[in-house]
């Protein structure tokens, strides 16, 4: 591998060391290949540019100790070394002030509405991008562990080693992560509190989706709901509220209800919860936007959201097809 900086893989493959044993080929190329945003690398994955062992895989396959992945072709990024410098320093600052916590094993940033995690098509601001202004007295790159949308605004943890970056990626893939969210959408769901179901499609496949809600404030025109995702989907809640009639403020992705009078998405990341690596229970939260108290300011709302955020008989989602 080249320096951190340089933007090309100049041999043709890699071999996977054992601490990277039954992880998958796309978090794998993240960690290796930190100058190409992860929408890059899956595209070059389909158009079999990747290949392990001399064969054409998915993304989401897992790679074995040994196991050679070869590039058809040298790996290049049209983002140089000293524009990424550049890039680096003059947002170094603005990532830093996103942060709310950090300790040796991971960081907790409160992530604004329009900044995106990862690049993609027509995204050069990116988290991804800023990781190397979050490595503070570390020479480690800090890791992503999981995503947000780019409208919604709110908590994002952010791994500093690869042992903090497994043990997460452990607790969202066994649904140990606790994820609230507090939304404010148009007019009022027909029930107080209760959980929406949907078979959402995702890469050509239907994956159910479960998520809890319960109403704190309504009147005519709009909500205020608390969230609980159990599921993981893309889209996931702006899909669930779309689908029971309640979208959220500032929508802009579903066709014929758009509310987009208001410039933001009102949908915030508010708390997470886990259980760290030695057993204690830890909380974080994000405070509102200044665009969620203007209205709550407006309607002369007054909530305590702390107390009033748990979810009670709640039921282990177990589906054959729930991955």
């Amino acid at each position: 591998m080249s320096k951190r900086h340089d933007s090309q893989i100049k041999k043709n493959e890699l071999i996977v060391s054992q601490d990277f044993d039954k992880q998958r080929l796309d978090y794998w190329l993240k960690k290796k290949i930190s100058f190409i945003s992860y929408p890059s690398l899956c595209r070059l994955i389909r158009k079999g540019v990747v290949r392990v062992n001399g064969k054409r895989i998915k993304n989401s396959s897992l790679l074995n100790t040994g196991d050679v992945v070869r590039f058809s072709r040298i790996i290049t990024d049209n983002f140089s070394s000293e524009q990424s410098e550049k890039y680096n320093k003059k947002f170094s600052e603005f990532i830093k002030n996103l942060v709310i916590f950090k300790d040796e094993e991971f960081l907790v940033i409160n992530k604004p509405s329009g900044l995106a995690v990862q690049g993609g098509t027509k995204i050069k601001l990116n988290i991804d991008l800023m990781l190397d202004s979050l490595k503070f007295d570390y020479n480690e790159r800090p890791r992503l562990v999981h995503r947000i949308d780019k409208q919604t605004s709110g908590l994002l943890i952010i791994a500093r080693t690869l042992s903090s970056s497994k043990y997460f990626g452990k607790l969202f893939k066994e649904r140990e992560m606790v994820k609230t969210y507090i939304a404010i959408v148009k007019q009022r769901p027909k029930n107080e509190n209760g959980k929406i179901e949907l078979d959402i499609e995702q890469d050509d496949k239907k994956l159910k989706s479960l998520t809890y809600f319960k109403v704190l404030f309504s009147n005519d025109k709009l909500s205020i709901l608390v969230l609980r995702p159990v599921t993981g989907r893309k889209h996931q809640l702006r899909i669930h509220l779309n689908y029971i009639g309640t979208p959220i403020l500032g929508e802009t992705k579903f066709k014929g209800l758009k509310c987009n009078q208001f410039q933001n998405l009102h949908l915030h990341a508010y708390h997470l919860r886990f259980n760290s690596k030695e057993g204690m229970t830890r909380d974080f939260y994000a405070p509102l936007p200044d665009y969620f108290e203007s209205i709550m300011n407006n309607l002369k709302i007054n909530i305590n959201f702390n107390d009033n955020l748990e979810f009670n008989n709640l039921k282990k989602f177990r589906l054959e097809n729930a991955n």
